[in-house]
C-alpha cells in the first residue's frame, strides 16, 4: 500500500503546531487567569536593549549619520518607533500588570505600586542627569542638526520604552507564584 501524500495545508498546520502558538492561544482564550497574565521575564528586555543600543549608536558613532539628511534620519527613527511601540502594548497586556488594578489583591497591588515607583524613579534619575549632559555635549561638540535630531529622538524612544516595558519587567522578576492548593 502506498503511503498517503500529505497536502501543503496539513504540513503548514504541523509547522504551526510545532511553534506552540495554538496551545498558547487556547490558554489565552480559556478564562484561566493563571495563563492570561504570566511573568514575562525576557521579552521586555529586547525593546529596552534595542532602544539603548540605538541611543548609544547615535551618540558614539556619528560618521554613520554623516551621509543621511535630516528627513532620512526622521524616517528611519519613525520606522524604529513603530516597531518598538507595536511591541509595548502586547508586553504590557500579557504581563502580570495587564489585568485591571481593581482585580488586584494586596500582594499584586503592592507589586504594581513598587513596579511603577521603580520605573518612574529610574526615569527621573536618567532624565535629570542625562538631558543636561546631552545638552552640554551637543554644545561642546557642535553637533549638526541630523545628529541632534537622532540623539533627541532616540532618547525619547528610550524614555517611552522604559515607561512601557520596565514596570512589566520589574513585576515579572519580583512576582512570586503562590503554591497551588
Amino acid at each position: 500500500m502506498k503511503p498517503r501524500r500529505r497536502s501543503i495545508l496539513s504540513m503548514l498546520d504541523d509547522t504551526v503546531r510545532w511553534t506552540g502558538m495554538p496551545a498558547r492561544v487556547a490558554a489565552q482564550m480559556s478564562n484561566d487567569p493563571d495563563h492570561k497574565h504570566r511573568p514575562l521575564r525576557w521579552i521586555p528586555i529586547w525593546p529596552i536593549a534595542f532602544s539603548c543600543a540605538l541611543l548609544m549608536t547615535s551618540l558614539a558613532w556619528p560618521p554613520a549619520l554623516a551621509g543621511f539628511s535630516l528627513a532620512g534620519v526622521i524616517g528611519v527613527m519613525g520606522a524604529f518607533w513603530g516597531g518598538i511601540f507595536a511591541m509595548m502594548p502586547g508586553i504590557h497586556m500579557n504581563g502580570p500588570l495587564g489585568k485591571p488594578s481593581l482585580e488586584d489583591d494586596e500582594r499584586e497591588a503592592a507589586l504594581r505600586k513598587d513596579s511603577y515607583l521603580f520605573c518612574l524613579g529610574l526615569l527621573a534619575v536618567l532624565n535629570v542627569l542625562g538631558q543636561p549632559c546631552l545638552m552640554i555635549l551637543s554644545h561642546w561638540q557642535e553637533w549638526q542638526m541630523a545628529r541632534t535630531v537622532s540623539v533627541v529622538t532616540s532618547a525619547f524612544m528610550l524614555n517611552a520604552t522604559l515607561l512601557g516595558c520596565l514596570p512589566t519587567l520589574y513585576a515579572s522578576w519580583n512576582l512570586r507564584q503562590l503554591p497551588k492548593e
